[in-house]
This record gives structure tokens, sequence and C-alpha cells, in this order.
């Protein structure tokens, strides 16, 4: 990012320091958007991340702190709203690997800049350079001569002062936190059950929902007695489009009534089956229409039809198949939203990924203007990319419309199953052409998928193989699908790591040692794959019927790796120890 873009995101090139505190907090002084700096020198940090256990808001906070130069027990963190310029790519959201990767420069840059005014504006009341003082830990000093300002004493001045064209950034070696193990902002909360799920909200005079849901994808709902629901207590039944929705005076009365209801569904005329799906996949491997991707320039079909030509011309050939099969997220807590519809607005307290989605499908769902929508997040027992999606939300919202007041609709654990927006089923097969010293010379993907072109992690990286290319084709299906933790490389790397094992075995090498060979000069892979091989003991002998094995990946900019221990049991395998190696980077 230029100086320029850094300007136009910084709310529109304003005063880095100017604008107004809330009146909800007057006497603290609003620092950039990010930055709100109390009397006292408390530092509160406004952070985009939503927080599902995978620490990126204390990431967040980390980047903005080291620049800014504050001690960390005087950092507070809060939710960034649905509103510029938090957003990423006009929505807030949480997805995609974007918590930290995409917003460093930006948020170190905003600590620097916050960091560079609060100096300037010290230096200038004590009418000495401003390269002649320091900030440190809250503080601006000046060592000559001992003075000392903290940045309470300095906010108010520093909104004032026009923004520092180029702050100072931090050297590396100059970080306090960024690199560092810290502990994670609001754990304390969780550990004591005070912290606030999604599940856990409560509102005054709040009623409680459950739903079912049509059991075959793109059914609907054709009519229901809600009789047997009233009988047990329920206050009122919802019809929705694909559902039917109980509302009680708590959830237990909510399940049991919506499992005595017996509604009338309006099923598709196609279905589609597991097996169905299997066979279509394997089908569509190699179709004319594939979608074909390699390395480097030129006409990939061209690449691909040589590559296969210098294969069939191979004296040793491997080639082997996997299927994949839908997977449901699991996450811990199940989906659930609070909503409250009134006259004059509507409150959706969610815990979610998107809340730009949510406000928009809530919104037009509702047939109400956008403004006329907030979103409150609240924690989440686990998100993996489910909760990218805003179905949960949208239907808390239509049943709250029903009543007066606050409902909370909670999906009960056989919905959280049977209506996921699922990772996508693929099969994927490999070819290599191996030389005659056993190192792959060309690779090959041929694939398909469902709803999805799962290209991300198929690649020879983090191996130094020259020739690859890779056909994908993809075939719907009508059952949904959504992104799943690592998305592509889920599918992809499964199958091309336990690919490379059967090429170990092929060339008669052993699988560590053969990875080690397909690295070449990659050392950062290396010291990755080894430290996870040494954690498991690789050379070690094992009891007959124990096995070991690993997998490596690269991507994100990240790199890990995962070393195995398994012992037979009959016809199953029980895991003895899982070893996992990782370089993150910064």
């Amino acid at each position: 990012m230029d100086r320029r873009e850094f300007f136009t995101w910084t709310v529109g090139g304003a005063l880095l320091v100017a604008l107004p505190a809330s009146a909800a907090n007057s006497e603290a002084t609003t620092a950039f958007p990010w930055i709100r700096i109390g009397p006292d020198g408390g530092v509160q940090l406004t952070v985009t991340a939503s927080d599902m256990g995978q620490g990126a808001q204390t990431g967040q906070a980390q980047i903005l702190a080291d620049e800014l130069d504050v001690a960390w027990d005087r950092v507070s963190i809060t939710l960034a709203p649905d509103a510029q310029p938090y957003q990423l790519d006009g929505e807030l959201y949480t997805g995609g690997s974007s918590s930290i990767a995409p917003r460093y420069e930006l948020l170190r840059r905003a600590g620097a800049a916050v960091r560079a005014q609060l100096t300037a504006v010290a230096a200038a009341s004590w009418g000495v350079p401003t390269e002649a003082c320091e900030a440190r830990l809250g503080k601006v000093h000046h060592p000559k001569s001992g003075r000392v300002l903290g940045y309470g004493d300095l906010a108010s001045a520093a909104a004032a002062v026009l923004q520092i064209s180029d702050p100072p950034l931090k050297q590396a070696a100059q970080r306090r936190y960024v690199g560092q193990p810290m502990k994670p902002k609001n754990i304390a909360s969780k550990v004591d059950g005070s912290a606030v799920y999604g599940i856990d909200v409560r509102l005054p005079g709040m009623k409680f929902a459950t739903l079912r849901q049509c059991p075959v994808h793109a059914g609907t709902l054709a009519s229901v007695d809600p009789g047997p629901a009233l009988a047990l207590g329920a206050t009122k039944v919802v019809s929705l489009k694909n559902a039917v929705a109980v509302i009680a005076s708590d959830t237990w009365t909510a399940f049991n009534a919506c499992a005595a209801l017996a509604p009338e569904w309006a099923l598709p005329t196609s279905r589609t089956d597991s097996q169905d799906v299997a066979r279509r996949l394997e089908t569509a491997q190699d179709a004319d229409d594939s979608l074909i991707r390699k390395a480097g320039d030129g006409d990939a079909k061209v690449f691909r039809e040589r590559l296969r030509e210098s294969y069939a011309r191979a004296p040793r050939r491997v080639e082997a198949s996997y299927q994949l099969p839908y997977l449901a997220h699991a996450t811990l807590e199940p989906m659930n939203a609070t909503a409250w519809v009134t006259k004059e607005d509507v409150q959706v307290w969610a815990p979610t990924q998107a809340q730009t989605v949510v406000r928009r499908e809530v919104a037009t769902a509702l047939n109400r203007p956008l403004s006329e929508v907030a979103v409150h997040t609240t924690l989440m027992g686990g998100g993996f990319g489910r909760r990218l999606k805003a179905d949960f939300a949208v239907q808390a919202a239509l049943v709250a419309q029903a009543v007066e007041g606050p409902v909370q609709l909670l999906w009960r654990r056989e919905e959280d199953f049977g209506h996921d927006f699922y990772r996508p089923a693929g099969r994927v097969s490999y070819r290599a052409a191996l030389a005659t010293t056993g190192e792959i010379e060309s690779l090959e993907l041929i694939g398909a998928t469902t709803d999805d072109v799962a290209f991300g992690g198929s690649g020879p990286s983090p191996y130094s193989i020259a020739a690859f290319a890779a056909s994908q084709k993809q075939i719907a299906t009508g059952v949904p699908v959504g992104a799943w933790r690592s998305v592509d490389a889920c599918i992809t790397v499964f199958a091309k790591e336990s690919f490379i094992d059967e090429c170990a075995l092929a060339a008669g090498v052993d699988p560590l040692s053969y990875r080690l060979r397909l690295l070449g000069n990659n050392h950062r892979a290396r010291r990755v794959l080894e430290a996870a091989a040494s954690g498991i003991e690789w050379q070690r002998s094992r009891p007959e019927g124990h096995g070991i094995g690993l997998a490596l990946f690269s991507g994100w900019g990240s790199i890990v790796a995962h070393a195995v221990e398994v012992e037979i049991e009959g016809e199953s395998l029980r895991v003895q120890q899982i070893v996992v190696a990782g370089d993150c980077g910064t």
C-alpha cells in the first residue's frame, strides 16, 4: 500500500487524531479509527476479527499495540462496527485467512502514526526536537532532561495535530509483541464462564424458539397443524418457506413441542444420494470442459497434453485416486441467533463471521432499509467458515417479527448436521512420472468437485517439481456447500500427500527421506518437516501393528507438518500420538 492509499483509507485523509470523542466516553480521545486513549493512558483498540477461538483479535491488538508502544496490560479491545473504514472489500467479515495478512501494514501504520503524533506533541511542549524524544510503553520520554509525559496527558493535544505523513515503523528487533507468545485478550471471561456466546444472550422478556427444516434440500413446507405443539406449551407456531418454527417460554419446551409436529413437505422431483454423487464425480473427471491450470505462461491445455505424452513414455509411473465426502462443520455451538423486530429497527445478536452479509440478508428478508438493521456480534463456539452464512440469523429475524419482544432461535444438533453448507465432496486423481532415481519428474491432478472448483493446495509447493498441470470439473448436486476450514487444501492436500507416499513406495525410499529429497533447497519447509519427524521419533523401532506417517503443506505464507502414529486394532486404527510442527511466518 502506498502513501496515497493509506491516507484515503484513514477516513478520507482527515486529521489522524482529530475525530471527536463520543458522548458515551467523552473523557477519551479517539485517535484514528482504531485507537481510543483515555486520560489514564489506557488504550482501547478496535479490531475487525470476530472471535471464534482463533486468536485473531489478539493478533490484531499485538500489531497495533506494538507500533503504538503501549503496555499490554493497559490494552483493551472492542469489535468494529459494520462501517467504513473497518470493512475489507466492502464488507466486515472474518474469513479467507484475512484477519491478519491484508491488514498487517494498515494496523502497523495506524499504531505508528499515533505514536509519532503523540511524540511530536510532547516534543513541542518541551521545546525540543522530535527526534530527541522516544515513545515507550505508553509514555513519551526526553532522555536528556528526564522529562516524561503519558499518552493520556498528550491525547487531546495530539488530536489537533496534522497527521504524520510517513510514520516511522519499528524494525523487527524493536518489536515487543509481534512474534511473542502473548496472553490472549479476554481469556479470563472464557475461563470463568462470564463470556457471552450467541447461545448465552439474554434480554428482558426474551422468548425461545427452535425449528424443523425440510429434510430434503430444495424442499418446502406444504402445511403443518400447530395443535400438537401448542398442546405441549408452545406459545406460537411460525411457518417459514422451508421450515416450521416453534416459540415457547424456554428452549426445552420449544424442542419438545417442535418434535411433536408432523409437517407436510413439498419435495423436489429430482433427488440425489451419496452413491449418485460418487458416480457423477468419477464420470466428470477429465471432462472436455474441465478448467485447466498450469504454472507459468502459455496455453494450459497444450502444456497438459505434452505432460501426458511425457507421462505415457515414462518408464516408471504412479497413479492413485481419492474420494472425499461432504463434511459438516460440526461447530461446538449449534447455529443460533437472537432477534428483536420493532417498527423502528431490527436488532440481531449473532455469533457471526459476516456482519455485513447478516445485515444485508436480514434487511432483504424483512423488506427493511439496511440502515434499520443492527448486528451485535457475540463470541462464537466455533465457526470454521460455517458462520460466513446468514441463514440462521435470517430465520431468527423472520420468527421474531411474528411476536413482540426478542426471540432466541436455537437449532437442534440434528438440524445443524442436516442443513449445513458442507465442505464440497470431491474425487482427486494424481499421476506422476518418476525419474530413474525415483524423484517425481512430472505431476498431474485430475479432479472433480461438487459446486466448487478446488485448485488451492493442489500444486507442487513446497516440493521442487518442475512440470505440473491440474484440471477440475465442477458438478452441481443441489447440496449446499460453503467454506470449510482450509478450503480447497483440505480436499487436495489430503490426496497429494497420500500420493507422495505412494510415489515413495514405488521408488523404494523412506517417506521422510523421499520428501526431503523433493524439497531441494526449501530450507524453511525442511526445518518444519524435520521438526515433526523428530517429535514423533521417526527412526525409533515400533511394536508390531504400529505405523507412522507424515504430511506436509504450504499455504497462506505458512508451512505445517503432521506426524502421526497409529496402532491397528482388528480392522480399526487407534491414534497413539500426533505431532504438529508449524512455521506461520510473521
